[in-house]
């Protein structure tokens, strides 16, 4: 079969493509397409609500469980548990129905604060390069016929991934002078007592007219990630997602989450790699940093966590991508799965990394600073199989470019503490786009 790649481009228009990507083959890839079901909206302010910044009059992940209560999905033997079920994302404005920060205007472009839909077929490739053919049974319906029907169309239609010119020229919507301000404000804020980090980000965009899933095609071919996605709907929206962080991982009374906080720049050789990678595992800020979102996750975890059931099993690692290192680590717990995915996500939406600590306070900092919708970044990924024992993963959305109305928009953002250079935090973000430029 071809490659997961291939047979994105290969899918007709209009079939709503998923494509969950560990395209640095250590994990499973599975595309899906055609769902039957649609959970999709905008968040709202409830004008009842009498606080400072009201919350929103809907709660997207409560909407998710009740829509999907009535479903327990469940595999034959030896299948990969993955492709089927509920795909999609919550968008960072999707906090606003947990807590209380100021409101931006919508994201441009008409698109959604969150989609999910229901998927009944899916390819999903393993590590060894086999693929398999999913499909869903339930009460009498078999989408056997249609799921070979695609698969047939797809083996005979898909070809090599061809070759990529039409990489956007990103430029930033804002100038440097403005992002290095907010840094000062934030930092101000912070010697004050009011909070000890926040991440702040900014927009990079440009016009685009090439394929989207071309584009995503060709990042996957330079530059494979754990948990890139593609992402698309039927009214010309698409979301091409590098990401390397994990928000929440659901495998029925386990959970984990793994933050990233630390960022430098790759080197020209081996030599310099590991003495950068040294450098960014001893530097003091880089830890600190990471510390207080572990600390933060623990909480998170902690409030829909069983009694003395959270844990770290890393407090943080160097880990290497193709243009930059992070500092990555890992956060577990165990929880009653009954509370359901709107009580889970109730406790830790948004993602902690991409907020700040105290995560309230952040939240208004940054939002008053930024002045703008966030859109799916910074929000989550993935996808849900509800049932007695759920299953779940979500990617955070960061290196994530959304695209719509031949335009392409892709936020960048930086975590800002007490020491931090506001220059030095304007070329980490710019770093973090490095990624969607001409390898």
């Amino acid at each position: 079969m071809p490659s997961p790649a291939a047979c994105l481009l290969a899918l007709p228009a209009g079939v709503e493509p998923v494509l969950l990507d560990s395209a640095e083959g250590a994990g499973l890839s599975s595309l899906a397409w055609s769902p039957d079901r649609h959970l999709r909206g905008q968040v709202h302010p409830d004008g009842r609500d009498l606080k400072r910044w009201p919350l929103s009059s809907q709660d997207p992940a409560l909407r998710l469980q009740e829509v999907s209560a009535d479903e327990d999905w469940e595999f034959d033997a030896g299948l990969p548990e993955i492709g089927l079920g509920w795909l999609g994302w919550f968008g960072f404005e999707c906090g606003h129905a947990y807590e209380a920060f100021p409101w931006n205007p919508p994201y441009p472009d008409g698109w959604p604060d969150y989609h999910f839909a229901r998927y009944r077929q899916a390819l999903v490739w393993l590590p060894d390069g086999e693929c398999l053919l999913l499909y869903a049974q339930e009460d009498g319906r078999d989408d056997r016929a249609e799921a070979l029907r695609m698969f047939a169309q797809l083996e005979a239609k898909a070809e090599e991934v061809p070759p990529f010119r039409q990489w956007p020229a990103l430029q930033a919507e804002i100038p440097s002078a403005q992002f290095c301000a907010a840094v000062e404000k934030l930092r101000s804020w912070i010697g004050e007592g009011e909070l000890f980090q926040a991440n702040l980000a900014h927009f990079l965009s440009a016009s685009f007219q090439a394929s989207p899933r071309h584009l995503f095609a060709a990042l996957r071919q330079a530059q494979p990630t754990a948990m890139s996605a593609y992402w698309e709907d039927a009214l010309g929206h698409a979301l091409v997602s590098h990401s390397p962080e994990r928000f929440l991982q659901v495998r029925g009374p386990l959970l984990r989450t793994e933050p990233i906080k630390g960022t430098a720049p790759r080197g020209n050789s081996s030599e310099q790699d590991e003495q950068i990678a040294q450098q960014l595992a001893a530097d003091e800020k880089e830890v600190s940093e990471l510390t207080m979102i572990v600390d933060m996750a623990r909480n998170d975890l902690g409030r829909v966590a069983d009694v003395g059931a959270v844990e770290v099993p890393s407090a943080g690692t160097v880990t290497s991508y193709p243009t930059l290192f992070h500092r990555v680590a890992s956060v577990q717990a165990r929880w009653d799965p009954r509370q359901g995915i709107g009580a889970l996500f109730a406790a830790t939406f948004p993602p902690a990394s991409v907020t700040g600590a105290p995560k309230v306070r952040a939240l208004q900092a940054i939002a008053e600073l930024e002045a703008r919708a966030r859109g799916p970044y910074c929000g989550c990924l993935g996808y849900w199989l509800p049932g007695a024992l759920p299953r779940a993963d979500f990617s955070v959305l960061i290196r994530t470019a959304t695209l719509s109305r031949e335009q392409i928009r892709l936020a960048v953002g930086a975590g800002i503490v007490w020491d931090s250079q506001p220059a030095k935090e304007w070329e980490e973000t710019l770093l973090k786009g490095r990624y969607l430029k001409r390898p």
